[in-house]
């Protein structure tokens, strides 16, 4: 049998809600602000006969199940600042709109609900799970400033969730996982200065969810993972101040993940591996003043990103454990000046505008850019890695402080490639310096590049290159054959001067008178005939001397053909 004052209550609300007035129970003793959820259910299933406009109550204690579950309530409901005894249900419910702030309840489930206009739970508590999977809302759905508590399991659950205007959770408290897989946000996406709390486990799962304006995280503290792998976002996804700990896995996961205005992570502090591989940012990504911890991880995983604008890692950002960006396309600048890698840099096969490696310090680990290909390098050999792969890099030219590194240091930076020596850096360096209109040191480094694949060769082939070197500097200093040439035209002149006339003989009656310049000159150089040679003959002493100079002059003259030949080939 129905109490009296529950007939009271009932009638009450009836002609309140006819006119679409508030129901305000705040004041008043206990029995006086309990309304029993079948009043509730009676009146919105339109079993009472009345017109309904709104149905409005406030700072009820509302007893037994509320559960409007299928049905079609032709208005609006609000309560709020109400407390439920019983989980909330409202599956498959289809409403104008539902609106619950401030309420306190043991849970509240609403999958493949309906709502034409907003779906508002701001400053909600529940002591158990959300549910709001495959719910589709009209307007926007209200999660700001609200407690939801279920420590062991699902704080809240809104998988394949849609909402045509935004999803706000500002200022969201949540004991347990957020799942939000496949959920579809037609505005933007707020969980600035939320705090998230699931240990070991997903403090936010939203695998595929797409966005049509904006995410911003500022400020938000997770403690597990935070998962957006193929997540697509229309504007701009904004982690600004965001605190990620998840250590020992992942604090951020987002491979595939596409952006369409850019990544905004300033001051982002992660514990736990950042990884980012195959995203597509369409604008800029910028991790200034971020913090990244992974130690014996990667601090820092964006293999196969393709970013249109910069990769901005500058301001102090700080990587602890390896930084991946193998494969990365960045579209401008690849810039880390002023990061602390206290890791290992894999930066294998990017390709970039610009690389931009001036680190605040000397990285602890290698630096792989094997198979890189960028537009300009700036570097300073302050920070050089202690080993840098090199192999397959191609860069076009050189940024201002790159520029001022002579060519005996850049030489020692190609010298610390583990791979040992290959001639395509030095043909690559060469090439980056003929580009900037510097003969003279591609010259320097070409050289540099006979003298190091000296220590390669077999012996005879040592020997050779070594010939080259002292004589012609294999091809790119030929002066040195003129030098040569002098020294030996000067040592001839002056041995066979002494010889003449006891060692050196007339041959030929009707030859040119002796000359000891000129029988110098005639034996040294294959390739010319002053007859001197023919005219005279050499013995004893001479002769040995005569023979040394023949084959000083063939080595001379095949050292001088051999290095134009391979100049010429370059």
């Amino acid at each position: 049998m129905t109490a009296p004052h529950d007939e009271d209550t009932a009638e009450r609300l009836a002609r309140a809600a006819a006119r679409g007035a508030l129901v305000d129970l705040r004041t008043g003793d206990a029995p006086a602000r309990t309304v029993p959820a079948d009043l509730l259910v009676d009146l919105l299933a339109g079993h009472r006969p009345v017109r309904l406009r709104a149905v409005k109550l406030r700072g009820a204690r509302i007893t037994g199940a509320l559960d409007l579950e299928a049905l079609e309530p032709p208005c609006p409901l609000l309560l709020a600042d109400c407390r439920f005894d019983r989980p909330v249900v409202l599956d498959g419910c289809a409403a104008p709109a539902i609106r619950l702030p401030g309420c306190r309840l043991p849970g509240l489930t609403a999958a493949q609900a309906r709502t034409t206009g907003d779906l508002d739970l701001t400053g909600l508590a529940a002591t158990g799970p959300v549910v709001l999977d495959g719910a589709r809302i009209g307007g926007r759905l209200a999660l700001s400033g609200a407690r939801l508590s279920n420590p062991d399991g699902t704080a809240l659950s809104g998988a394949g969730l849609a909402v045509d205007d935004d999803l706000d959770c500002r200022d969201l408290e949540a004991r347990g996982e957020i799942h939000l897989r496949g959920a579809a946000v037609g505005g933007t996406l707020h969980l600035d200065r939320a705090r998230l709390a699931a240990p070991g486990a997903d403090a936010l799962a939203a695998a595929r969810l797409t966005a049509g304006h904006d995410v911003f995280c500022r400020d938000l503290t997770a403690d597990g993972e935070v998962r957006l792998p193929g997540a697509r976002i229309g504007g701009r996804l904004d982690l600004s101040g965001a605190r990620l700990s998840n250590p020992g896995g992942a604090a951020l996961t987002a491979d595939r993940l596409t952006v369409e205005d850019g990544v905004l992570a300033e001051a982002l502090a992660a514990e736990g591996e950042t990884r980012l591989p195959g995203a597509c940012v369409r604008a800029s990504l910028v991790l200034a003043g971020a913090h990244l911890s992974a130690p014996g991880g990667r601090a820092l995983d964006a293999a196969g990103l393709a970013a249109d604008g910069d990769v901005i890692a500058t301001g102090g950002f700080t990587a602890q454990g390896e930084t991946r960006l193998a494969g990365a396309r960045v579209g401008g600048d690849l810039d880390l000046t002023g990061a602390a890698l206290t890791g290992r840099l894999d930066a294998g096969g990017v390709t970039a505008g610009a690389l931009i490696l001036l680190p605040r310090r000397r990285p602890d680990g290698d630096v792989d850019l094997t198979g890189a290909r960028v537009g300009t390098l700036d570097d300073d050999p302050a920070t050089w890695a202690d080993a840098i792969r090199l192999h397959g890099f191609a860069y076009d030219g050189f940024g201002p402080r790159a520029a001022a590194v002579g060519v005996p240091d850049r030489l020692r930076w190609l010298a610390r490639d583990p791979g040992g020596y290959a001639p395509r850096l030095y043909e690559q360096l060469a090439a980056a310096y003929r580009r900037a209109g510097d003969e003279r040191s591609a010259r320097r480094v070409a050289a540099a590049e006979q003298r190091r694949r000296r220590t390669v060769l077999p012996p005879a082939g040592r020997l050779a290159n070594g010939l080259l070197q002292v004589t012609v500097g294999h091809g790119y200093r030929t002066w040195l054959a003129a030098v040569w040439l002098a020294g030996l035209l000067l040592l001839g002149t002056w041995v066979f001067a002494e010889a003449h006339p006891h060692d050196v003989t007339r041959a030929d009656p009707r030859g040119p008178a002796f000359n000891a310049f000129g029988y110098a000159l005639d034996v040294l150089l294959p390739i010319i005939d002053l007859g001197q040679q023919k005219a005279w003959r050499a013995r004893d002493a001479a002769q040995y001397w005569t023979w040394a100079f023949i084959a000083a002059g063939w080595v001379l003259t095949t050292a001088v053909v051999a290095g134009l030949t391979g100049v010429l080939k370059r």
